[in-house]
């Protein structure tokens, strides 16, 4: 199988989403008091890594086995997948909105890519 390259405004979104949910994951929706970034941490991951391998697919594409791959990496995590999922969808969902305001370039849309 051929990887394709992975353009670099996805990168660039990766690294920003990752310094990003780990100062506002409090402040998300999902979030339950109690629960540490270490706790979300793999369904962030999974839902930062299935935009940044896959930028073209959508977030549920059946080809993507997201249930699969986050139980294998869930490690001691205590999010089950129902709420994991809706923590990795938050992760990929901004991951996406960050990619396409890099490539579309209105001037709101740079700021908001320079600060991924």
């Amino acid at each position: 199988m051929v990887m394709k390259p992975i353009p670099k405004y996805v990168r660039r979104v990766a690294d920003a989403n990752l310094s990003y949910w780990v100062l506002n994951y409090p402040s998300a929706p999902f979030h339950r008091p109690g629960l540490t970034f270490r706790d979300y941490g793999p369904a962030l991951y999974l839902g930062m890594m299935t935009f940044e391998e896959h930028p073209e697919r959508f977030f549920d594409d059946p080809r993507s086995d997201l249930r699969g791959r986050y139980e294998a990496l869930k490690g001691n995590s205590p999010l089950a997948w129902p709420e994991a999922r809706r923590v990795a969808w938050a992760a990929w969902e901004r991951a996406h909105a960050q990619a396409l305001a890099c490539q579309t370039g209105p001037i709101e849309s740079l700021r908001l890519c320079a600060h991924a």
